[in-house]
């Protein structure tokens, strides 16, 4: 009798332990459910913030990001990035506005075209790339602009800031391009390399680094002219060629992360800048340009981090003069006020 009570109590025992076990699960699944929405949540907005993804360009405009990326494959910076090495900066333009790249170096006046095109999409928030503009000579014939009369100058660029920046200086030495000055444009910058270095021309419009590429190949030739430097003797006007844009809703949904992006940046700068040794390497290392080339072409390059008042400034003053030289080279008109983000306030 008492093993037949016994058993009795222990099967309503394991009936109710039954039915709590059901209401448990019923419960933690509607918990588990929540749990896990805020976990999608979270991961959702991590993932904007975890990994930005960045385009440098070959050349200057890529040059200040090196040590960035290499403190980024490292883990040692505040942000996690992804980079991406593009050779034409046409091809980075789409991908900004989309939302493929979060940030990218391109030329300043890509970005205010990619403004306007995109009704505000895509904003600034530095500059990184003053002028790297040259006009290199062998025969030591040209030592400033006026010397320039009557002259054939190779020049390649044509339709791109080089071209506009040389119109402009020319003009603001009251050189008549077709009269006193005729320009010959090649299609890009080595084939100016290449028939510079068989002769034939009094002076040759070249960008870093092809200015330290030719003069390595054939050190008769040397620096006669900076355009950069005939640039701001025309008036309060500084040459701005390179700059760091951002996709608008990126920007505005991640505010600290992009703040952040800009001290790493902001740091390789300085490291370039002042290491130009081991910034070489590691420009080799992540096939921005050769070793060699590259600790010539970095004194050179005019790298750097304008940011806030100092990059507005930069860029009004250059866009102004292209706009007067040729306005749909910066997407037909001026970019308005809120092209420039300030991440200093």
């Amino acid at each position: 009798m008492t093993k037949k009570i016994f058993a009795a109590v222990l099967a309503i025992m394991l009936i109710l332990t039954a039915f709590a076990g059901c209401t448990d699960t019923t419960v933690n699944e509607e918990t588990t459910t929540d749990n896990e929405n805020v976990a999608e949540e979270v991961i959702s907005n991590a993932a904007t913030t975890d990994i930005i993804n960045v385009s440098l360009l070959k050349g200057p405009t890529g040059m200040g990001g090196a040590y960035m990326w290499e403190k980024s494959d490292n883990g040692e910076t505040s942000n996690k990035y992804n980079i991406t090495l593009d050779t034409d900066a046409t091809t980075v333009g789409p991908k900004l506005m989309q939302g493929e790249y979060d940030i990218a170096a391109v030329p300043t006046n890509l970005a205010a075209a990619l403004y306007q095109k995109s009704q505000g999409k895509v904003k600034v928030i530095a500059v990184n790339t003053l002028g790297v503009l040259y006009i290199v000579t062998k025969d030591g014939a040209v030592s400033s602009v006026a010397d320039l009369k009557g002259k054939t100058i190779l020049a390649s660029g044509q339709g791109t800031i080089a071209e506009y920046a040389l119109n402009y200086v020319l003009e603001s030495n009251n050189l008549v391009i077709g009269t006193d000055v005729t320009i010959e444009f090649a299609t890009e910058h080595a084939e100016s390399v290449t028939k510079a270095l068989t002769g034939g021309y009094d002076a040759v419009l070249l960008p870093e680094p092809f200015v330290s590429q030719i003069i390595t190949k054939d050190n008769s030739f040397s620096v006669a002219i900076n355009i950069t430097k005939e640039w701001e003797k025309t008036g309060d006007c500084t040459l701005a060629m390179g700059c760091i844009a951002v996709n608008a809703k990126f920007y505005e949904e991640n505010k600290e992360a992009v703040r952040s992006f800009l001290t790493d940046y902001s740091e390789s700068v300085n490291y370039i800048n002042e290491n130009i040794e081991n910034a070489a390497t590691l420009i080799e290392k992540h096939n921005i340009m050769p070793a060699a080339v590259a600790k010539k072409a970095i004194p050179n390059a005019n790298i750097v981090c304008y940011t806030g008042t100092d990059m507005k400034q930069a860029l009004s003053s250059c866009y102004n003069v292209l706009f007067n030289q040729n306005a749909k080279i910066i997407g037909g008109q001026m970019p308005g006020d809120d092209f420039y983000v300030d991440t200093n306030s």
